[in-house]
């Protein structure tokens, strides 16, 4: 895993809300931002996104609401989330969400550093060569 970092750019403070999306598609955006073992996930979630099949991953996903409402599906079993409502989704547990009613939410996911994801970190300024 890359975890050289420029000690002269630190600390930086990035606006996730307008830095260009890493994954865009109808009713779902999504912003990725890294530490040295950790990133982070900043979902928009609109009520046009597609409904997804659940997916599992090797590693645990912790979430943090911020705004709006999202029907969560993990393991089978349905959990409506509200502000500020954090869900622990273990590894290899299926799951999949969906926003609620006619709002967007917007979601935190936290994540040990995704090798997967390196590549929507660019904009960093404390990690020049990835």
């Amino acid at each position: 895993m890359p975890r050289d970092y420029d000690r002269s750019a630190v600390p930086s403070v990035y606006d996730l809300a307008s830095v260009e999306p890493y994954r865009s598609e109808p009713g779902f955006e999504q912003v990725v931002f890294r530490g040295i073992d950790q990133m982070i996930g900043f979902s928009r979630i609109g009520p046009e996104k597609v409904d997804g099949e659940p997916h599992t991953h090797p590693y645990e996903q912790m979430n943090m609401l911020v705004e709006g409402r999202l029907d969560f599906l993990v393991d089978g079993e349905r959990v409506e989330l509200e502000p500020y409502d954090t869900l622990a989704i273990p590894p290899e547990v299926p799951h999949t969400s969906r926003a609620l009613e006619d709002e967007t939410a917007t979601l935190l996911a936290f994540w040990p550093l995704r090798e997967d994801r390196l590549d929507g970190t660019a904009y960093q300024r404390e990690f020049p060569e990835l």
